[in-house]
């Protein structure tokens, strides 16, 4: 009974960790959302607890062997049928390949928690979700933005503020870490490159360029 009951648990736990995963993908309005995570899940525990238990009671027969490994390799490629169907093709772009390989390491998961592995099973599904939220395409492109750096290379008549003019402008477009280095001045001309940090979304460098032209005494920027 006892037995029992541990099957049933790794069943549970499997489903709860489905639902975790799946929860992610409900909430992004993706084609497999929380039940269809769960019945992955569930469905690829319960198939590895058959695997591993269900023919004991042939072992004791002559001229039959088992390999419990048989229904994981099973369940890995049946998987692909089901990851196929999230995957849409729109104007030559491909959708769904993320829930795909999520219901593919979902399957993973529900294995390794019929087979007892509890443990790999729960860090994998905490790694997954890490995943899942934190490394989108939109999070990535916004560290890698917070993270660019501008260089400009200006041309301006001289005179005692245009650096406080330039810094101004440039804060405010939400650049920061401004460095100036001049490298001539010649006949009230003064060339300078000008450095800074980009920590601000949506930042537009041409737009930069255009604002910087319209300053006054700027005569060109590059």
């Amino acid at each position: 009974m006892l037995f029992q009951l541990d099957l049933f648990l790794r069943i549970i736990v499997a489903a709860f960790c489905g639902s975790i995963i799946g929860y992610e993908r409900a909430q992004r309005m993706k084609a497999a959302g929380v039940r269809t995570h769960i019945l992955v899940s569930t469905a690829s525990a319960l198939f590895i607890i058959i695997s591993k238990y269900s023919f004991d009671d042939l072992l004791g027969h002559t001229n039959i062997a088992l390999d419990p490994s048989r229904v994981a390799a099973q369940v890995v490629s049946g998987i692909s049928f089901i990851g196929a169907g999230t995957i849409l093709i729109r104007n030559q772009n491909i959708n769904g390949l993320t829930t795909a390989a999520g219901l593919w390491i979902m399957s993973g998961i529900g294995m390794a928690l019929g087979a007892g592995m509890y443990f790999i099973g729960i860090v994998t599904t905490i790694l997954i979700v890490v995943v899942q939220y934190f490394m989108r395409a939109r999070f990535l492109h916004e560290i890698i933005i917070r993270k660019e750096k501008v260089k400009f290379t200006i041309e301006a008549n001289y005179s005692a503020h245009i650096k406080q003019d330039i810094t101004q402008l440039l804060e405010s477009n939400g650049i920061e870490n401004i460095s100036f280095t001049i490298f001539k001045i010649d006949r009230g001309t003064i060339y300078l490159n000008v450095t800074g940090k980009v920590a601000a979304k949506g930042y537009s460098n041409n737009k930069m360029i255009e604002n910087l032209i319209d300053l006054d005494d700027i005569n060109s920027v590059t």
